[in-house]
This record gives C-alpha cells, sequence and structure tokens, in this order.
C-alpha cells in the first residue's frame, strides 16, 4: 500500500460534525501549527471554524465543503477539526464517484467514524482513525503516543501495538474497521454500512451505560455478516457507568460478550476517548494475535 500521507502534501480541514457544547466557533491556531511543523500545508474548508451548530444549510455547506475538497488535486487528505454529533445526515449528500476517482483518506475520531465508515462502505477508501484537531490540544500539548503514531504514518512505517489484555486467545488477518461503538450501530440497515466479511473489528465509547454498551454489542453481534468477523480489539470505554448496576460494569458486558463468540478477541488496547491513543490507519489488513496481544499491520 502507498504511502497515505507523507511530508509536503495539503490537507483540507473540514468539520463534518456538530458540537455538543455552546460554541460556536473553533481555535485552531495549535493544531494547525502541529500539522505545519510536520511538513504540512493546510487548506480551511470554509465551514471548518463555523459550521458547529445544525442550522436549515449545514447539511448541504458541509457536504458541498467535503466535496470540493475532493474535487481539488492539490488536497491528498482531510482532516476532521473535532468530534461531537450528525455527521451521519452527510452521507446522502455526497458523491461517491468523485469520491471513488479523487481517493483521499479522511483522519479522524469519534463522530468522524460515521463519515469514514460511510465512505469506505461505498468505495473501499481506506481512512485514519484516532486523530481529532481541538481534541488533541484541549490540554494545550497532543499526547506523545497521538503525535508518535501519526509521525509513523507520515514516514510510511507500518503500525504495530502490543498493548492490552487477552480475553479470547487465538490469531487472525483481516481488514481493520472500527472504532465508535455507538457511530457503527447507527450505520446498521443504511447503505453506508460496511461489509464486516474478513474484518477486524476496533470497538471503543464514550459516555455510553453498560446496559446500552451491551444492546450494541447484542445488536452487532445479530448482524448477518458477523459469523464473518475474525477478530475484535476492544479500546478504553470513557465515562461508561450507570447509577443501575443491572448490567455490571462495561468491562463485565465486554468478558461477558467475548465468553459467547468463538474468535480472538483483546481487550484494554490503547485507543478510546482518552488523551493517550493510538493513531492507525483502517480499511487495510492487519493481523491480531490475541496471545502475544499484538495488532499489526500487514499491507
Amino acid at each position: 500500500m502507498n504511502s497515505l500521507l507523507t511530508p509536503g502534501d495539503t490537507v483540507g480541514i473540514i468539520s463534518p460534525s456538530i458540537v455538543l457544547s455552546e460554541k460556536s466557533s473553533l481555535n485552531l491556531d495549535a493544531p494547525l501549527e502541529y500539522l505545519h511543523a510536520l511538513g504540512l500545508k493546510t487548506v480551511l474548508a470554509p465551514t471548518a471554524l463555523t459550521g458547529l451548530r445544525l442550522t436549515p444549510n449545514s447539511d448541504t455547506e458541509k457536504a458541498r465543503d467535503i466535496m470540493d475538497m475532493y474535487r481539488n488535486p492539490q488536497i491528498k487528505a482531510l482532516f476532521a477539526a473535532h468530534g461531537g454529533a450528525s455527521s451521519l445526515r452527510l452521507l446522502p449528500l455526497l458523491d461517491y464517484e468523485v469520491i471513488r476517482a479523487n481517493p483521499k483518506p479522511i483522519f479522524g475520531f469519534s463522530d468522524s467514524t460515521t463519515l469514514q465508515l460511510g465512505i469506505y462502505a461505498q468505495t473501499g477508501q481506506p481512512f485514519v482513525t484516532g486523530i481529532s484537531l481541538e481534541y488533541e490540544f484541549r490540554g494545550r500539548t497532543i499526547h506523545p503516543l497521538v503525535s508518535q503514531s501519526l509521525q509513523n504514518i507520515l514516514s510510511g512505517k507500518k503500525f504495530r501495538c502490543s498493548e492490552g489484555q487477552t480475553l479470547n486467545g487465538g490469531s487472525a488477518e483481516g481488514i481493520l474497521l472500527g472504532e465508535c461503538l455507538s457511530c457503527i450501530t447507527q450505520l446498521q440497515g443504511t447503505p453506508y454500512f460496511p461489509s464486516l466479511k474478513e474484518t477486524l473489528l476496533l470497538i471503543e465509547d464514550e459516555c455510553e451505560p453498560p446496559y446500552k454498551i451491551d444492546q450494541m454489542l447484542t445488536q452487532l453481534k445479530m448482524h448477518p455478516d458477523f459469523g464473518d468477523v475474525k477478530g475484535i480489539i476492544f479500546g478504553r470505554f470513557s465515562e461508561c457507568t450507570s447509577n443501575a448496576d443491572t448490567h455490571g460494569t462495561v468491562n463485565e458486558v465486554i468478558d461477558a460478550f467475548a465468553q459467547n463468540i468463538d474468535i480472538p478477541v483483546i481487550k484494554d488496547f490503547p485507543f478510546g476517548h482518552f488523551p493517550r491513543r493510538c493513531v492507525l490507519p483502517c480499511g487495510i489488513r492487519y493481523r491480531l494475535d490475541a496471545d502475544a496481544i499484538v495488532l499489526e499491520q500487514i499491507a
């Protein structure tokens, strides 16, 4: 596989999501300075800094900006400025023939999962999960693991990580897809849900009580393609708690889920809504060795 992005490339900054706060604009000075220090040039979409709220025209404006980025031959990749909600609304408005003719990875995280997986389902275009520009600099400096794994992508180094806990042993190979479980769930039953055949699934979430995690995992298991999933990598779940103890903790939900499937599974992989996480390409082949707790890119 050719490098998804290299120093000297120009990247487009987009805001596909609606923020879940009172913000009316973003300050991206620090993340843009960081990208420039990596040797990347940046172009901001018209809605990148202010398209944070749902308005009568917000969907069409955001979709227009995304398509303009795909049509621009100077832009080699797209970066989501932030997470939030509602990027699902954009999927019917995109021109997938244009996207297939001008393949560019989207770098994003959290709600960007919906956009990334929807485009992947329609085009087979790889993407990069684990980085969201505004999120990375809320603590003023980007976490070293996020920065190093992003730089590895820029240098063409294949991803490899050995961290986590074995739930089901064994090894498997497949196309890595993920990551936010609630975003994966909202795509089911739409034309934008990707095939699960021959896949390794990377899964995490935040602010969902254990009973909802249980429901979403159960729904995923009932999908007709789930029997062709080769392995699962559970990341870390942020603020997934509840006052009710009917379903136990989210860790207990994950453990019980793993006990009822016969494929390699690990948990506590360094990925989730925490400052420390990996950045890794998706839509390409990986090998999961659950016994040795190694996830490595092989394509």
